[in-house]
């Protein structure tokens, strides 16, 4: 260990040159390496953090740049975790880096994440969130929570039985649509800022080791949930209960049983619906094949949509008002900004009659191809 690279912070008497041998023994599985997982990444191997997990999916998109800072131009289309586990690597090469290019599933959860001592909660969806938290709470571990959308963010940590797990606050999945960063937008530095807190709150769990919560005045949130609203620069930190009917924490770890929770926000989603990939149908005319419908609200539909596409927002759909299109010749492609509404608004549309359905998967975000402005 070099400690002249550490020297900033083992100076201060809660890490000094035991902190720093505990951090180097530190285990941390980060999931999801985006616009969390990514400043949250380089902080902990920037402080020395032995050995750093990353999984992650997906691949670099030109989207991805605005806020996933460890990525650069040069990586859009390359795997996510293999790009930041390189500059991880390059940025301190005392610290090991494991990248798993999967997404974290109940069928692969226990084995990727039984080595690490906290998992730190970088994902986008309520899918993976539930799945953490009851990972975690199974395996005995911290959860560094974190979540961002707009000008707002979150961060905590659960931590049973220290403390209440995620599902004290909320014991099921929503049912009802929840948009995404690439539905309702995010400003980049939001991911950087609450990124950074869950990187803190990490240095102060593994500086107390297993003491527990709290010790030497480091009290990591635990119980807390930290709140920051961007507009402002207001923050809070809300106590949070135990939930003693908790469908996940008032059970004995071991009576735990994981399982995937897909469209965790759409119960109802569309099954066995053709996605054609925005990729696939900004080559050539493909797109003149079908007649687009836009289910976005009015706002998102004046930023741009396809050429000749219709307007009706999922809204009206939801109230039962259908679409009166000016002929039915060709498939109808049903497409929102990012792919989930327009699987809820298939499901409308095929209980009410309509065949010959197709969205785009992407959504309108992935679009490549010709866009006009109303």
């Amino acid at each position: 260990m070099t400690q002249s690279r550490y020297a900033r912070q083992m100076v201060l008497a809660e890490v000094g040159a035991e902190g720093q041998k505990k951090l180097a023994a530190g285990r941390v599985l980060i999931v999801g390496a985006g616009g969390l997982g990514a400043p949250a990444a380089m902080y902990l191997a920037a402080a020395g953090v032995g050995s750093i997990g990353l999984v992650d999916a997906d691949q670099v998109d030109v989207s991805n740049l605005q806020r996933q800072i460890i990525y650069d131009n040069a990586d859009q289309g390359r795997d996510k975790v293999t790009r930041a586990a390189a500059r991880l690597q390059a940025m301190n090469p005392e610290v090991h880096v494991a990248a798993y290019p999967t997404r974290l599933t109940a069928a692969n959860a226990v084995e990727i994440a039984a080595p690490y001592d906290i998992i730190l909660d970088g994902s986008d969806n309520f899918s993976t969130k539930f799945l953490l938290n009851d990972l975690a709470y199974k395996l005995g571990k911290p959860l560094v929570y974190g979540t961002i959308l707009r000008w707002e963010g979150q961060a905590s940590v659960f931590w049973a039985p220290h403390g209440p797990c995620y599902r004290c606050l909320f014991p099921e999945p929503p049912q009802t649509y929840v948009p995404n960063c690439a539905e309702a937008g995010v400003i980049g530095a939001m991911g950087g800022i609450i990124g950074s807190v869950q990187a803190l709150e990490t240095v102060k769990l593994l500086l107390n080791g297993s003491q527990g919560p709290q010790k030497d005045g480091l009290e990591p949130l635990v119980g807390q949930l930290f709140h920051l609203r961007a507009h402002t620069m207001e923050t809070r930190r809300l106590a949070l209960k135990k939930n003693p009917d908790c469908p996940c924490c008032s059970k004995s770890p071991a009576d735990i049983v994981l399982r995937d929770l897909d469209n965790a926000c759409d119960a109802n989603a569309a099954k066995d619906v053709p996605n054609y990939a925005a990729a696939e149908l900004a080559v050539g005319d493909r797109w003149r094949d079908f007649i687009p419908l836009d289910i976005r609200e009015s706002q998102e539909w004046l930023r741009g949509h396809l050429p000749a596409a219709h307007h009706w927002p999922l809204s009206k759909l939801q109230e039962g008002l259908l679409p009166e299109l000016p002929t039915r010749s060709k498939p109808v492609l049903v497409y929102c900004q990012s792919g989930i509404r327009s699987q809820r608004a298939l499901q409308i549309l095929r209980a009410a009659g309509w065949q010959n359905l197709a969205h785009l998967s992407d959504g309108f975000g992935a679009w490549r191809g010709p866009v006009v402005f109303t």
